[in-house]
């Protein structure tokens, strides 16, 4: 068994000093969990990109239980890319605007919703998409304790500074993490523009 999510525990009750008989790992985790939370939503950088096909089946398929936003989307075997929609535009019936809809999605709760110009049994969508940041476990470490060890302290500390903890820090703590997100979508966004190559990402099924 491994200690990847101990040691963070342990890690953050020395950078507040804290006792383990007030604050378990249970509690610490409970921040830690938090933190992922806000990382899943705010950042948007290469870690978190994965590809997943599912099996279109009633014009749809589901998304992945860890998605946060769709970067690419593509039919398979075909390769033929996938453009984005409203779901208004999406279900319009107006027959002189129905060729605009091929080859388009809408998502519509956790469904992608696929209108293909020529479907065939078996055809497939592959996703390529932002996904929850994975959460830490004793087991399982993940890419951002990894990589990017201190926005990731930082932020914990920060949500610790808010539970019944008093500590002159958190504000500084939050504005450092607020920088460090920033600049870590922006770098995201010029490694996009210049074409850096991506880390390997995991291919999975999602249907």
């Amino acid at each position: 068994m491994g200690t990847f999510l101990s040691d963070k525990c342990t890690e953050i009750r020395n950078w507040l000093t804290l006792g383990i008989e007030l604050h378990p790992d249970t509690i610490v985790t409970s921040w830690v969990r938090m933190a992922e939370e806000y990382f899943s939503t705010g950042l948007r950088v290469k870690h978190m990109i994965q590809i997943d096909t599912s099996i279109i089946k009633d014009a749809r398929v589901p998304l992945p239980l860890d998605w946060q936003e769709i970067r690419f989307a593509r039919f398979l075997p075909s390769g033929q890319p996938i453009r984005y929609l409203t779901t208004d535009a999406f279900f319009d019936i107006d027959p002189n605007t129905a060729d605009q809809r091929k080859n388009k999605y809408a998502i519509l709760g956790n469904y992608l919703l696929v209108n293909p110009t020529d479907y065939v049994d078996g055809m497939k969508v592959e996703l390529t998409y932002y996904q929850n940041i994975p959460p830490l476990t004793n087991d399982l470490n993940n890419w951002i304790n990894f990589y990017s060890p201190t926005i990731y302290t930082l932020k914990i500390n920060h949500i610790a500074s808010m539970y019944a903890i008093e500590d002159e820090r958190g504000p500084v703590w939050d504005a450092e993490v607020v920088r460090l997100v920033n600049a870590m979508n922006a770098q995201h966004k010029v490694d996009m523009a210049s074409g850096s190559v991506l880390m390997p990402v995991r291919k999975k099924s999602f249907g």
